[in-house]
């Protein structure tokens, strides 16, 4: 009788009637999940739109280094990328200016707890490990001091 049944009739009949289709309905995915790995963030949260980051689509990939400048190149005033999305475990670095840009984790976005970044503010480059899942935000106490990311500030997701 539920021979042909597909997986969204499965579910309209399962959550209508609570029918158990005898083994034809594959499980439904879980919400948030995919194959994009969107569900990301501390304890598995989903998504979570951090300035001045809004949308998942802001992170870049492939990179493990965000550089800044000071009126050249890279351009003065902007982390490049400012929106980054990295694994657990991975190191970044940020290569630029640090007495001409502090770098600060931020108090106000993103993840508070286990913020690997800690306030720069002498030589060019330096790294950090990024051990747990979160969005850890960032900004330059000079040109972002305000820490609402709507200045020089970035976030690195981390999956």
């Amino acid at each position: 009788m539920l021979g042909a049944v597909t997986n969204a009739s499965c579910w309209l009949l399962a959550a209508l009637v609570s029918v158990n289709a005898g083994g034809a309905c594959a499980r439904r995915p879980l919400p948030g999940r995919g194959d994009d790995d969107r569900d990301t963030g501390a304890g598995g949260a989903p998504f979570a739109s951090i300035a001045p980051c809004p949308t998942d689509a802001d992170y870049v990939t492939g990179t493990n280094t965000v550089t800044f400048g000071f009126l050249g190149s890279p351009p003065g005033f902007v982390y490049d990328p400012k929106c980054l999305a990295v694994a657990a475990g991975t190191t970044v670095a940020f290569m630029g200016s640090f007495v001409a840009h502090p770098l600060y984790p931020s108090a106000t976005r993103g993840t508070q707890a286990g913020n690997p970044i800690g306030g720069v503010s002498t030589g060019e480059n330096r790294t950090f490990v990024f051990p747990s899942r979160g969005f850890f935000a960032y900004y330059c106490g000079v040109h972002g001091a305000d820490d609402d990311g709507a200045a020089m500030a970035g976030v690195i997701w981390v999956r």
